[in-house]
């Protein structure tokens, strides 16, 4: 067995343990459920209601808006706590300081929050469609899997980011409560940005679930028009801002082992 292959090996040991201590720690505290999975079926049921008959395809609205809800909440306040639990419980330096990467442990814990995220838009989709009495129409059943899962993988990499950002601040609860709204809303996760005055979609842009969003709208809802360019250069653009974010996670957890071995505390921080 080379090196490599050790190294690889011990990697995905450390992604999947943390994973399974984060989906135990999920079902000891089930506060979770609140912003994960009860209030999104409550705003999809909301959206349905308000927007009944206002077109074939506002059911699929009404499914988008309340599962990215679920979605994205779990990854944002999973993202928190993915690196402040270990702040909290004194066990940050050592998991820094251990053999295999810190960015692998936060991987298990995000990839757990996407599982959580999925399962909780799948019941928002249950019970929307349950009380609109069928499914929503979708042109092409297979793109709009696709995308939506690709959506969930450019949620996880601005989680991954957001951890990497919380290890150097204590104000992370209060970054998680403003930015919650914020990102549902500047993202197109509630509607499309394009509704939104034009100066805020420069800063939209900067997120890679805003162009996955918006691909996801053209070819789930015929006669969607979102920004100019079509859903082609929307799936270039998230693919390009999703491998960016990806490479800034990367590079921040790497900055912050690299100051525990030479420090041996995050105690500045």
């Amino acid at each position: 067995m080379t090196m490599a292959t050790v190294v690889g090996v011990r990697r995905t040991r450390v992604t999947a343990a943390s994973l399974r201590l984060a989906f135990l720690q999920f079902i000891a505290d089930p506060q979770w459920l609140v912003p994960s999975m009860i209030a999104p079926v409550i705003f999809g049921l909301v959206s349905y209601e308000l927007f009944r008959g206002a077109g074939p395809y506002f059911l699929t609205y009404a499914i988008l808006g309340a599962g990215m809800m679920s979605m994205w909440g779990q990854t944002l306040y999973g993202s928190g706590w993915a690196t402040g639990q270990d702040r909290e419980f004194g066990t940050l330096e050592p998991t820094i300081q251990a053999p295999a990467p810190y960015l692998y442990v936060v991987l298990g814990r995000i990839v757990w929050n996407v599982v959580a995220g999925l399962f909780g838009g799948l019941i928002v989709y249950v019970v929307v469609v349950v009380a609109a009495g069928g499914p929503p129409a979708l042109p092409n059943p297979l793109a709009f899997v696709l995308l939506f899962l690709f959506v969930m993988v450019t949620l996880a990499c601005v989680g991954i980011v957001f951890a990497a950002a919380y290890v150097y601040t204590r104000f992370a609860g209060f970054i998680q409560n403003i930015g919650e709204f914020a990102f549902y809303v500047g993202t197109g996760c509630m509607f499309p940005v394009v509704l939104l005055p034009f100066w805020t979609n420069p800063i939209a842009l900067l997120f890679p679930p805003t162009w996955a969003l918006d691909a996801l709208r053209y070819v789930s809802i015929p006669g969607y028009v979102g920004f100019g360019w079509g859903w082609g250069w929307d799936l270039v653009g998230a693919v390009a801002t999703t491998a960016i974010y990806a490479g800034i996670a990367g590079t921040v957890f790497h900055r912050v082992e690299r100051h525990v071995l030479e420090v041996g505390d995050l105690s500045d921080y």
